[in-house]
């Protein structure tokens, strides 16, 4: 009986610690999904630097002292974010795309707050961040390529002139 204990007490400290190393943690509903698209989704998300892990609700709620308004009503997969919180929820939001008529993600923790699945299903459709900081490169240097061309221009005038 001790080494139950002990042994629920450590899974309780490894939720904890990963909740601590990550960036974020979504909670996906991974019932009904075949096994074969399941090692997909979890190579796709291991490839952005998440990862997967499935543990029971009572000792995620345990780990989760300060977070007691959860509720679930079946076992969900944790993904934690590692590198990039974002990456792996549209990553999510596209397998559900392709296999499902609704979205499963039913919440995650951002930023030490709750944020709820359909918030989360928005983030997912947002562009992601390099190609936010691209579209802003572009129009910040599109004055300049504009200036430049003028410049040109009037450069090709004189030298007709003489």
């Amino acid at each position: 009986m001790q080494s139950i204990i002990i042994q629920k007490e450590k899974i309780v400290r490894e939720i904890q610690t990963n909740l601590q190393n990550a960036k974020a943690v979504i909670f996906y509903d991974f019932h009904n999904i075949d096994s074969e698209s399941l090692f997909i989704l979890r190579k796709d998300l291991k490839k952005t630097g998440g990862f997967w892990k499935v543990y029971k609700n009572t000792l995620i709620k345990r780990a989760l002292t300060s977070k007691k308004d959860l509720e679930f009503q079946q076992a969900n997969a944790l993904i934690f974010c590692q590198k990039d919180e974002y990456e792996p929820l549209k990553i999510l939001n596209k397998f559900d795309q392709e296999n499902f008529e609704k979205s499963k993600i039913k919440g995650g923790w951002y930023e030490e707050d709750y944020v709820s699945g359909k918030i989360l299903t928005e983030w997912a459709k947002l562009p992601s961040k390099t190609e936010l900081l691209q579209t802003l490169c572009y129009y910040l240097q599109w004055h300049l390529r504009k200036l430049t061309y003028l410049l040109e221009e009037i450069q090709k005038k004189k030298e007709k002139q003489s």
